[in-house]
């Protein structure tokens, strides 16, 4: 039962309408009642299907020949996916479409952006919460400044980045740290004293391994739930096929030669996903993949016969995938990815070597291993 006691009209209605989860409209002097209310509400999303793919070596062999003879063929990839739905529009209508009820009328129109809901009084204030909890997370968004680093890694550490070293020289430095998480799979994330950690500490640091070079230093905005790819590198085109058709007319025959050609891609794909939590902490799915095509199996085509050549890129691929917690102005440190290059290097006798003419005699080529680690450098921000 309810009882009211010198409360106004408006304020009974009101409970009472709440109470039985009915709504009401006042239209004159007339008080409608009904069993339903409806409402619209503005998106203002982006109607666009996000997904974050790579891949990485696509088809290293090629195919060649005549039709009447079987070519080579054959593919290697690295493929990678974040959500495979990451569309609001969508997310949001199978959301409401698991609180509405059975009866209850849900039309989202993507071109306006609008929302439009009729259903039970209780069930329209539901999706209201919703709604907006929903656009408050996507409303959300960090700034990712990133630094490619390449470390040329000095004699007595060819076999990496010693971290453990970096830890110990970071806690016993000047520099004051509040927080270092350590993982040996994650890698080194350091939290800085009112923003003393920077670049340029991590650049010093690596400093003590070898000789090192910025490749490229990105800054990206990203949505929260949003993937974002950077990537640094080139793009290099081979000769993937050749098709030769052989057609007999009244004269003779002709020859007809088709060649197609394909890309690899040589450099680095960073993948991002960040997911950011209402207290300020910020969970990130990384994923880079590095690929290191030899060019010489580009530019030296192999024969298959017929007089018909074709290229066999060879595609080195090193992957890191992880995912890690950091606080807003974190630096994320990756490593480990490590590649080993011939290098050619001239060696001669100090002076004698230098005389024109004559000095070739007094030097000589030689040929070393080089290894070098790509070292990824992330700091993250909440903007």
């Amino acid at each position: 039962t309810l009882d009211f006691q010198n409360v106004p009209a408006k304020k009974v209605l009101k409970e009472l309408t709440e109470q039985f989860d009915l709504d009401y409209k006042i239209d004159g002097n007339i008080i409608r009642i009904r069993p339903w209310a409806e409402q619209f509400f503005s998106l203002n999303f982006l109607d666009t299907n996000v997904e974050m793919g790579f891949d990485v070596g696509g088809d290293v062999l090629g195919s060649g020949g005549t039709k009447a003879a079987s070519g080579l063929s054959g593919s290697v990839t690295m493929t990678g996916k974040g959500a495979q739905k990451a569309n609001p529009y969508i997310i949001l209508e199978e959301m409401i479409k698991k609180v509405k009820s059975e009866k209850g009328i849900l039309s989202i129109n993507k071109l306006s952006g609008s929302l439009y809901i009729k259903d039970k009084p209780s069930i329209v204030k539901t999706v209201a919460k919703l709604l907006n909890h929903f656009k408050e997370m996507l409303s959300r968004q960090i700034l990712i400044e990133a630094r490619i680093i390449e470390v040329t890694l000095s004699k007595g550490f060819e076999y990496g980045i010693d971290w453990d070293l970096i830890k110990a020289s970071s806690s016993a430095s000047s520099i004051k740290l509040s927080k270092v998480a350590w993982d040996l799979t994650n890698g080194l994330v350091f939290n800085g004293y009112n923003g003393s950690f920077t670049f340029n500490s991590v650049i010093s640091a690596l400093e003590t391994f070898g000789k090192v070079k910025i490749v490229s230093n990105p800054t990206i905005r990203v949505k929260h739930g949003c993937p974002a790819v950077i990537s640094v590198g080139n793009s290099i085109t081979y000769k993937k096929s050749v098709e030769t058709t052989i057609e007999k007319t009244d004269l003779g025959q002709t020859e007809k030669t088709q060649v197609e050609v394909s890309t690899v891609f040589d450099g680095l794909i960073l993948g991002v996903i960040p997911f950011i939590e209402p207290s300020g902490k910020i969970n990130l799915l990384i994923n880079p993949v590095k690929s290191d095509v030899d060019t010489e199996s580009i530019s030296h085509p192999e024969s298959v016969g017929g007089g018909v050549t074709i290229s066999l890129p060879k595609v080195g691929i090193k992957e890191i995938s992880t995912t890690i917690s950091v606080n807003d102005g974190d630096i994320v440190i990756l490593g480990g990815l490590i590649s080993s290059e011939d290098v050619k290097r001239d060696k001669g006798v100090p002076l004698l070597s230098k005389i024109p003419v004559l000095g070739y005699l007094f030097q000589n080529d030689y040929v070393s291993k080089e290894r070098k680690e790509l070292v990824i450098v992330l700091n993250v921000r909440i903007i």
